[in-house]
């Protein structure tokens, strides 16, 4: 018998095994969690995180549940598979089995932390099946990056097995040839010299090398065919017992389902439309993984499985569940990439690694119901009809159980969320008017997706500047102050470059810098600010402003940082008294935004812990409530660039929307209130990572059933993105713009960039400059720049640059002389542009560098053209009437009335 077979052996090559995942995985973890400071691309950012939870919402609980979870859960599945395979298995099946286990353990793992987390922050707020989707979609993402790191693990761990399995046989080998000189001594011993030499001659032939009754290579293919009969005998019975899963496998598209619209409520940016949608992409990535399941199955993981016991067969029937899914989702990338585009740059990687996480989660939600399942005929096939007991009624009623779980979250994922009300006059002042600024809304219409508009029906783009003149920020020196004084020639200014809308930047800090208590004065601030703007014709955005969480978290001098890491420092945002770090580290990370001190007070704000999410909202009540009647208020911006917090994808998706669901309760109750109150927009951001990166997990959609919102991310690509510092391009302008445009039509919300920009030397980025204006042409959008003026003090400078580091206006520093602005800047902003569209855009021209507009439309309304320059504009067109021009200062507005299709041309 082949020493491999050997219990012994089985043993000493299952311990191998498992020790070698444990030892790679722990250092692949430390290793790579130590360079990875975000935690965003390593396995888990737990040498930062602690290794003794300090709170209830430390990240020491990655250390003491995910990770022990982890590497425990995949030590003893590679052990009992290794215990389980056929006789000496060859490297790659062990590979596989390692790999796929590493898989579906760490999503195990990741929910289970996932649920610690959510019980922890309570379930107040949380709305069950757009959580249970988001929650299964994060799930799914960390077992995708296991699928990217597991190859690592699982090579090292078969090749050690391969080690072992070949000391095993030079141990027989030496064994053997042990024996063997043993027995010749034995013989020569017991026959002497009685017999003749040719008979000796023919005695050693036969013994050593024939293959007669007698020979050792007869009694090894005896051995080899009882194994065989053994083996077959084995497959019958298992086969006998029930654990043919292949009909099982025909779950695999309610998985695929399942995982679709879970990933749709988070990951939305990853894909764009096929023919048939959702139909088509259930059944092609549902029918291919069923097909790679039963081939992986009976071709691959069943013949390995000689050995096995129920236990182990069915844990390789939910590995095999998920590395079919993950197969399955392959042939819809590949659709998705040839129908849409693959995004350029390296977005591929990005949306490849989003679909295997679809496929993750697909494998695991069809196990639920097939390893039931499975288990279920197993256990009748094997006792009598009278078998009784706790264990067969569990048995019994597993299958049913798993059934109507999956078939509820397919019912509550699937169906189409709360029905967006339309706007009315309950909720909308229509035709009221401030310095000719009307109420703003979003306006809906079948088939198309749904955009800004104002109470008269006309699309509204709002383009604009973002002003960081409140802002109460940290000072670095404080021999330069952090912001320039706000005045009315500022607006003057504004209005010279055409704007209609700024994106007004606040702080909770001074807004309420002691808790329930509100500085009136800073409210006075503001509502100069509100209307010094509108006495020029421009809106205000409202922006509950934050960078690095607030100006308290800065680290103590003296502080050290490990590498790749800077003391913190605190830049603007919440109040002292609800800023809670818990003791946790003030060290940066790729810049300022990721700190762990940084990353635990967004957790406790996004936890309520004391109260401080509560009284954020309540916050938010207040500054609405003082503005509930005001037509040239657009909307507000709920909270700024939110960190990711100490779980990203739990903290920045989830507990992030319940977050704003309470912001956004406040407000319309505070609205409500008032005499003569309406409700106003309001726009939400995904977390500083979709800043950083281009995309990223956002709140799952159907976290709140508001009709007035607003999908608001920064779109920052080619600029200020982390790949940009690395010399390398995730994600390209167009392809950031594609990503907001799929995830604002996930959510059925208008889309409105709030910020956007470039800094440095103008001649680097004018070319990207260009190409970002004429795709939010192309798609008939607004933004707002990144920032009207920068003070030499402000603690995003450098202190060491003699200018004021980026602005539309520019200083020279540190003795603060203006400084002119880039013509081609200046140009391009100032371009021509539709304020209001009577019905909706149809298309969109805009020259950056000459007085060219064309545009085309539809609807009944008055049309209101921004046109720069000195001299009249020549204006033509279709299905216009009462055309008239007037100037204002920097160029012109030109109106008309329009009743159903229009064109306009304007050079």
């Amino acid at each position: 018998m082949p020493l491999a077979d050997d219990q012994r052996g089985g043993r000493l090559l299952a311990g191998v095994a498992s020790l070698t995942t444990v030892v790679v995985l722990a250092v692949l973890c430390a290793v790579l969690g130590h360079a990875d400071g975000t935690g965003l691309f390593a396995p888990e950012n737990w040498p930062d995180a602690g290794f003794v939870p300090g709170g209830a919402t430390s990240p020491a609980w990655a250390t003491v549940v995910f990770l022990p979870l982890l590497i425990v859960g995949s030590a003893v599945a590679v052990h009992r598979l290794v215990r389980a395979a056929a006789p000496e298995a060859r490297a790659r099946w062990v590979f596989g089995g390692v790999w796929s286990s590493l898989v579906l353990v760490a999503f195990l793992a990741k929910l289970a932390y996932s649920v610690l987390l959510l019980a922890i922050a309570g379930p107040g707020g949380l709305h069950i099946f757009p959580t249970a989707g988001a929650l299964l979609a994060e799930c799914g993402l960390t077992g995708a990056k296991y699928a990217v790191f597991g190859p690592l693990v699982a090579g090292l761990t078969a090749a050690s097995y391969r080690i072992g399995v070949w000391r095993l046989h030079r141990e027989a080998a030496q064994l053997a040839k042990a024996s063997k000189a043993d027995d010749v001594s034995k013989a020569v011993s017991r026959t002497g010299d009685a017999s003749p030499a040719g008979e000796g001659a023919e005695g050693d032939t036969a013994g050593e090398g024939g293959e007669g009754p007698g020979s050792g290579k007869a009694v090894e293919a005896g051995a080899g065919a009882g194994e065989r009969g053994k083996r077959t005998e084995r497959s019958a019975g298992a086969s006998r017992a029930g654990l043919d899963p292949v009909a099982g496998f025909a779950w695999l598209p309610a998985g695929a389902a399942v995982a679709l619209q879970s990933g749709t409520g988070v990951f939305a940016w990853a894909a764009g439309p096929i023919p048939g949608g959702f139909v088509t992409a259930t059944l092609l990535s549902g029918v291919a993984a069923v097909l790679a399941s039963i081939g992986l199955w009976r071709r691959v993981v069943s013949p390995g499985l000689t050995r096995a016991r129920t236990g182990v067969t069915l844990w390789s029937l939910a590995t095999t569940l998920v590395t079919a899914g993950v197969l399955g989702s392959v042939p819809l990338w590949v659709l998705d990439g040839c129908l849409n585009g693959f995004g350029g740059a390296l977005f591929p990687v990005a949306s490849g690694l989003v679909r295997v996480a679809g496929g993750v989660t697909a494998g695991v939600c069809a196990g639920v119901v097939c390893v039931p399942w499975v288990a279920e005929l197993a256990w009748r096939r094997r006792t009598e009809p009278s078998a009784g007991g706790a264990l067969a009624l569990v048995v019994r009623w597993a299958p049913p159980v798993a059934v109507a779980a999956v078939f509820a979250l397919a019912a509550g994922t699937l169906v189409p969320g709360p029905a967006v009300a339309a706007v009315g006059t309950q909720t909308q002042a229509a035709g009221r008017d401030r310095d000719g600024l009307l109420p703003l809304t979003v306006l809906r219409e079948d088939g198309q997706s749904p955009v800004i508009g104002d109470s008269e029906g006309r699309q509204v783009l709002l383009r604009g500047v973002n002003v960081n003149q409140l802002i109460d920020y940290g000072q670095p020196d404080p021999a330069k102050p952090t912001v320039w004084p706000l005045k009315d020639s500022d607006y003057a200014q504004m209005e010279r470059y055409g704007f209609d809308v700024q994106r007004l930047a606040l702080s909770w800090s001074a807004l309420e810098p002691k808790r329930g208590v509100f500085d009136e004065a800073y409210l006075a601030r503001i509502r100069t600010a509100v209307d010094q703007a509108a006495a020029h014709g421009i809106h205000t955005v409202l922006d509950m402003h934050q960078d690095t969480f607030s100006k308290y978290v800065s680290a103590a001098p003296g502080t050290r940082c490990r590498a790749n890491a800077s003391p913190e420092f605190g830049n603007d945002g919440a109040p002292k008294w609800a800023t809670r770090t818990d003791g946790a580290k003030a060290c940066g990370f790729l810049g300022r935004d990721l700190s762990p001190n940084v990353q635990q007070a967004f957790t406790n704000l996004y936890d309520d812990t004391d109260g401080i999410g509560t009284e954020f909202a309540r916050m938010w009540g207040h500054l609405a409530k003082t503005f509930a009647d005001d037509p040239a208020v657009a909307g507000y911006d709920l909270l700024n660039e939110p960190g990711p917090g100490n779980a990203p994808g739990v903290t920045s998706s989830i507990l992030l929307g319940r977050l704003y669901q309470q912001a956004i309760t406040s407000i319309r109750a505070a609205e409500s209130k008032v005499a003569g109150g309406f409700h106003h927009l309001v726009f939400f951001e995904p977390s500083i990572l979709w800043s950083g990166l281009g995309f990223d997990t956002t709140p799952p959609a159907g976290f709140a059933d508001d009709p007035l919102l607003v999908f608001s991310p920064h779109l920052y690509s080619e600029s200020i993105t982390m790949d940009q510092g690395l010399g390398v391009t995730l994600t390209s302008i167009e392809q950031g713009y594609t990503a907001a445009e799929r995830t604002a039509r996930a959510y059925g919300t208008p889309l409105w960039s709030g910020e956007w920009g470039w800094f440095g030397e103008p001649d680097a980025f004018r070319s990207r400059f260009d190409r970002f204006l004429d795709r939010q042409n192309a798609d008939a959008l607004g933004s707002a720049i990144w920032v009207w003026k920068k003070a030499c003090g402000d603690p995003q400078n450098d202190p060491e640059a003699s200018t004021s580091g980026g602005g539309v206006v520019l200083y020279t520093c540190p003795d603060g002389k203006p400084l002119a602005s880039p013509a081609f800047e200046t140009t391009a902003l100032s371009q021509a542009y539709p304020r209001s569209a009577p019905g909706r855009l149809g298309s969109l021209r805009s020259s950056r560098t000459e007085r060219d507009l064309r545009l085309s439309g539809s609807g009944t309304g008055t049309l209101d053209v921004w046109v720069p320059g000195p001299g009249r504009p020549e204006a033509k067109g279709s299905g216009l009437s009462g055309m008239r021009t007037t100037e204002r200062p920097g160029g012109w507005r030109l109106t008309a009335h329009t009743s159903g299709r229009y064109t306009l041309q304007v050079s």
